[in-house]
């Protein structure tokens, strides 16, 4: 039994693609993958950008899904975000899966570029991604579904990738992540966690508004061990990441964290070893702690 699980990127431009994102969602979870994306925001400036980078970082394979639109310019780069998401996929060095629209393919007039502009860029972006071998051109739905199961199979045999492993009595961990954790990668915890100093945004919980009510907001500086030291001890069994967000907004009664920074605080907890995340058969992302985390955990809290 294969007990490695491939966590997949699906970039793509959105409003005219979001059926398509849930089909091609659907069928990496079939394929027995990890879907990643970013479908609660778009990128609008680059610290937005970073975070999706953090995400990407964390993948085996990024799917990149063209349509006949461009998408956002990034005002600094001059391209767009969906662009800027496939370079850095290049850049890192993962394998990319290109699905691009046949040109005679019919679509919604809503759904194709009008701008002069940024239908050459979206010109010159195609013919640089369809270069690419694991290139396909899709007709319509069910074609690029299709296209799409077959060549993440490909893949996946093809192209090996370390993959989240999954023991039978603990989820996602394999010995050698075991060993690891006995052994503490303590040079990266040095610089990256007891003295990382991360700033975290909190609005006000209110529940009650009338004309005069004013939302108060907090930014708080604390170090990723300080913070962990807290949150772990509302992570201890299985939570969602849900949870993982209340348990970060606990950190201040009364406030909730900002959505975006519970989730770059949940990439450097899964990038230092500290939490595992997984999607069992709900379709639902989970988190638990890893045994570094527990570790950890205990003593910051002696």
């Amino acid at each position: 039994m294969n007990c490695i699980k491939y966590q997949v990127f699906i970039s793509s431009t959105y409003k005219d693609l979001i059926e398509e994102r849930k089909q091609v969602l659907q069928v990496l979870l079939k394929a027995d993958c990890i879907p990643a994306g970013m479908e609660n925001f778009v990128a609008t400036d680059d610290e937005q950008f970073n975070v999706i980078k953090n995400v990407i970082d964390l993948c085996d394979y990024y799917i990149l899904i063209l349509g006949r639109r461009y998408g956002s310019i990034n005002a600094r780069t001059g391209i767009s975000y969906t662009e800027m998401e496939y370079n850095y996929a290049i850049e890192r060095c993962i394998p990319v899966l290109v699905f691009s629209i046949d040109d005679s393919a019919e679509i919604d007039p809503e759904k194709v570029e009008k701008d002069p502009i940024k239908n050459g860029k979206l010109a010159e972006f195609k013919n640089r991604a369809m270069n690419n071998r694991l290139a396909s051109v899709w007709q319509d739905m069910s074609d690029l579904i299709a296209k799409v199961a077959i060549s993440i199979m490909r893949a996946k045999t093809e192209i090996k990738r370390p993959g989240w492993h999954r023991g039978p009595n603990d989820s996602l961990n394999t010995l050698s992540e075991k060993n690891c954790c006995l052994e503490s990668d303590n040079t990266e915890l040095e610089g990256n966690f007891y003295n990382k100093l991360i700033e975290l945004h909190f609005v006000e919980k209110v529940y009650i508004f009338t004309d005069s009510t004013r939302v108060d907001t907090d930014n708080i500086e604390v170090t990723l061990s300080e913070l962990f030291k807290f949150v772990s001890l509302r992570l201890t069994g299985v939570k969602t990441v849900l949870a993982f967000e209340n348990a970060i907004s606990a950190f201040k009664p009364g406030y909730e964290v900002e959505e975006q920074d519970a989730l770059i605080v949940k990439n450097k907890f899964e990038h230092l070893k500290l939490i595992e995340c997984y999607v069992e058969a709900d379709n639902i992302e989970y988190i638990r702690l890893t045994s570094l985390g527990k570790s950890i955990m205990n003593k910051l809290n002696e």
